[in-house]
């Protein structure tokens, strides 16, 4: 089992390295520039609570 799973990650790893290096020979589409400000948009999102962690009160 181990043996088939490093043989997976060796050829997903061969299909990665094809694809970065005919990225950059250019044989994929060039990036557009006017995109650049948007590429490292940051993840935002909300703090999961479960009910536990919520105090209620009567007044």
């Amino acid at each position: 089992m181990k043996l088939k799973r490093k043989e997976l990650r060796q050829k997903e790893e061969k299909v990665l390295l094809t694809f970065l290096k005919q990225t950059r020979k250019g044989k994929y589409a060039k990036i557009d520039k006017g995109s650049l400000p948007y590429l490292r948009v940051k993840e935002q999102r909300e703090e999961d609570y479960s009910e536990d962690e919520y105090y209620y009160s009567i007044r």
